[in-house]
């Protein structure tokens, strides 16, 4: 997984924080491993009250589908708010909220961090005018801002940074978009206390276009927790072909996911039996834009429920992620958790993601594609493998871990504004 800010590959399996023993690091760190308060013989600290460290949550991605930065925002506060709720000795004088810019469509399951609704302004309703304008007045303390833009004006601030697509593969993406993230990130890396991220390539990234300096910046990955949760037995999902097939995201927005491989790799996957599955937002109209004409088994599933794709992923050969460029890669990761066999471009950053534990293909050579999953579909032996591989890599990514992360550089933000104010 390359340089990492702390031990993600023990997740699950180990009580270590950063390579070292967490219970050992939090017993030497606590004020109730002394039995008196220096200066007030015979009083613990029990007897007082401790001021609460404040910190909210930048809610703007409850607007967005629960995908992608939106999935990374939702696991991680979901996962801090378990960490605080049990008790975390980095969390016991935390006092947290998520400060949202309109009621919440879909309730989530928390348990301490409270919801303020900061009504977002309509009229005229601009991009990033609330998280930029309105958000930073409604901050008492310390932010988090999970999802790449963030208010620039706040300088107690942790923001996770993802990718630099933007400046990568600009054809991806509409002209304001572009220039919204040219104009707001570098401000934002400046300005922030602490800049997170999701690889080392991000990282790499981040530093190589000037947005923030290389010490600044921590990676903290992302989990695979969540997939775990999937439910193919609540999936309404329904294809009556019998036909085996893989699985692959189709995204007829965003050039860089590389459609055009898959819709010429359809017709060698038709020679073998196999059909391909594609759910997402592509239609006919892109798959033509590749070929003269709709390949017949191509099945274009539409946008599907988290449930649906994990039932799309137990019953598929493989798992197609034929990207030219990813910040991080989720849904091979995903895939992973779900027991079905990743091949993967060459691209960064998905062999730094996947490691050993994924076939990998260039992400313009298609005989190389066919021959992975033809492999996959006659060696039975090397299927099991790797997805034995697959599980093993997908569990050492973990929300919680990634949580924890984010305790710690709280306190560290905490006690640098501590020293600088106080």
């Amino acid at each position: 997984m390359g340089k990492s800010e702390f031990n993600a590959a023990s997740a699950g399996r180990s009580a270590h924080l950063n390579g070292h023993s967490a219970a050992a690091v939090v017993a030497r760190s606590l004020p109730e491993s002394s039995q008196y308060l220096v200066g007030h013989p015979g009083r613990t600290l029990a007897d007082f009250d401790p001021p609460k460290r404040r910190w909210t949550i930048n809610g703007d991605f409850t607007t967005l589908r629960r995908n992608g930065i939106a999935r990374y925002a939702f696991e991680v506060t979901t996962a801090l708010d378990a960490l605080i709720s049990e008790g975390h000795p980095l969390g016991r004088d935390l006092e947290i909220d998520l400060v949202v810019p309109r009621p919440l469509a879909e309730p989530l399951q928390l348990r301490t961090i409270s919801v303020r609704v900061v009504p977002e302004l309509n009229r005229p309703r601009l991009p990033q005018f609330w998280v930029q304008a309105q958000l930073p007045w409604h901050v008492p303390g310390g932010l988090l801002s999970f999802c790449n833009l963030a208010p620039v004006m706040l300088r107690r601030q942790i923001a996770c940074i993802h990718d630099m697509h933007t400046r990568l593969m600009p054809s991806s993406y509409p002209r304001g978009f572009r220039w919204a993230h040219r104009l707001i990130l570098p401000l934002v890396g400046r300005r922030a206390a602490r800049i997170t991220t999701v690889s080392q390539f991000s990282r790499n990234q981040l530093v190589g276009f000037g947005i923030a300096r290389e010490e600044d910046i921590v990676v903290t990955y992302n989990g695979s927790d969540h997939a775990k949760r999937w439910d193919a037995g609540r999936s309404s999902l329904a294809v009556n072909r019998g036909r085996p097939y893989v699985v692959c995201l189709g995204r007829g927005d965003q050039e860089y996911k590389n459609m055009g491989l898959l819709a010429k790799l359809a017709p060698f996957l038709d020679e073998m039996g196999l059909d391909l599955w594609m759910p997402g937002d592509v239609d006919e109209a892109t798959i033509l834009r590749h070929v003269p004409e709709m390949p017949a088994n191509i099945i274009l599933l539409g946008r599907v429920n988290d449930h649906d794709f994990k039932k799309a992923l137990e019953g598929a050969l493989c798992f197609l992620f034929p990207s030219r460029i990813e910040g991080f890669g989720l849904p091979a990761v995903e895939a992973m958790a779900s027991g079905c066999p990743v091949v993967a471009s060459t691209s960064p950053c998905l062999p730094e993601i996947c490691g050993d534990s994924a076939l990998y293909a260039d992400p313009d050579d298609i005989q190389s594609w066919a021959q992975h999953v033809r492999q996959l579909a006659l060696d039975e032996t090397l299927r099991k493998r790797m997805v034995g591989k697959g599980h093993a890599r997908a569990s050492s990514y973990s929300w919680r871990w990634i949580a924890w992360k984010y305790l710690e550089l709280m306190v560290q933000v905490d006690a640098d504004f501590a020293e600088l104010h106080g």
